[in-house]
């Protein structure tokens, strides 16, 4: 589900990278104010949906469920550690290491779309 947070006009996905969303497990960690793949939004300070916790190499625990704003600091977030995920839609690679140390993450790639052509053109 895509919501848009009403104070700062930031849109968040939660979970987008997921193949099946019902039948995962996430769990509360802490989400670290430096963290390596941390963007600057509209002047705050987000570490995306998809992002690797707490770090994308041997450390990895799991992957970050939504945005999570660590302007202030780091915060509590969501972190997916099981389930399937498309790959291709991670915020960055995932690295080998970080691959092997997610055991209970399948890593996949997202389906090719056929759209229909309505207007006969090819």
């Amino acid at each position: 589900m895509s919501f848009t947070g009403a104070s700062n006009g930031i849109t968040f996905n939660a979970g987008h990278f997921l193949a099946d969303d019902e039948n995962c497990v996430r769990e509360s960690m802490s989400i670290a104010a430096n963290h390596a793949q941390k963007l600057t939004i509209n002047g705050k300070t987000i570490v995306p949906a998809g992002a690797v916790i707490p770090a994308n190499g041997a450390s990895a625990k799991g992957i970050l469920y939504e945005d999570i704003d660590v302007t202030n600091g780091s915060k509590p977030g969501s972190v997916v550690t099981k389930g399937i995920v498309y790959g291709d839609l991670l915020p960055a690679e995932l690295a080998e290491d970080a691959a092997k140390a997610l055991t209970g993450i399948t890593v996949i790639e997202s389906p090719e779309i056929t759209r229909p052509n309505f207007g006969g053109e090819e």
